[in-house]
């Protein structure tokens, strides 16, 4: 079954999925979705969705913190500036992919919900917000709608899935508090603002990659990853 990764019906396949036991053992999973008692598409497919998806995502956002980041190369100390904390830098999720790759399969899934869900109103505010700033790329606001556009898909098939497999707990994420730094009077303060949410949803874009990825093998090939 060929499915296109930016067709916004995608995921809805993962509404039928059912009776998904035994996370902890990969090999217990279930092969596929069943409908009416028959396979109607297999894990290994939805999977590659999620992986494929999380990773054109991943891209996109490098990009586009690469294009801000050469655009107001002039704004002073913009090359130099470290990233300050991020919203989601409390989470206790995987740090890397050594870290994930030690990840219990439902704890992972977890992780990459809450990080998309954390991100879900700030990637908002990102797309409208842009549009204001003074001289800003149009490759940047492009790749905001389209990175808004793909991670709400990606979240609502995150999310369907974790809730079917997972053990119930209540989806708990920081709350997003820098609209106002991206509403300032100051445009340098707000270019700065830009850059340190962009260069963070840089960051936890990666790590979801990451999560998506690790899974996506170990449902595939389990016994090479």
């Amino acid at each position: 079954m060929q499915l296109s990764l930016t067709q916004p019906g995608s995921w809805t396949l993962l509404l039928l999925l059912s009776n998904l036991l035994l996370w902890d053992n990969v090999a217990s999973v279930p092969m596929c979705a069943m409908r009416n008692g028959r396979c109607f598409v297999s894990l290994k497919d939805m999977f590659h969705i999620a992986g494929s998806l999380s990773h054109e995502i991943s891209q996109e956002v490098s990009g586009m913190l690469t294009e801000f980041k050469n655009h107001y190369a002039e704004v002073h100390g913009l090359q130099n500036t470290p990233v300050t904390s991020c919203h989601t830098s409390s989470l206790p999720i995987p740090a890397n992919k050594q870290q994930a790759r030690k990840t219990n399969y439902e704890v992972l899934l977890k992780s990459a919900n809450t990080l998309l869900s954390a991100w879900s109103n700030p990637l908002q505010h990102l797309q409208k917000e842009l549009a204001t700033l003074k001289g800003v790329p149009a490759g940047v606001i492009s790749k905001a709608k389209t990175i808004k556009e793909k991670d709400s898909g990606l979240l609502e098939g995150v999310r369907n899935l974790y809730n079917m497999i997972g053990n119930g707990e209540t989806e708990n994420y920081p709350a997003w508090t820098e609209l106002a730094s991206l509403q300032s009077d100051d445009e340098d303060a707000r270019i700065l603002a830009f850059y340190n949410m962009i260069s963070c949803l840089n960051r936890d874009s990666k790590k979801i990659d990451i999560y998506l990825n690790i899974l996506k093998c170990n449902i595939s090939k389990p016994n090479n990853c």
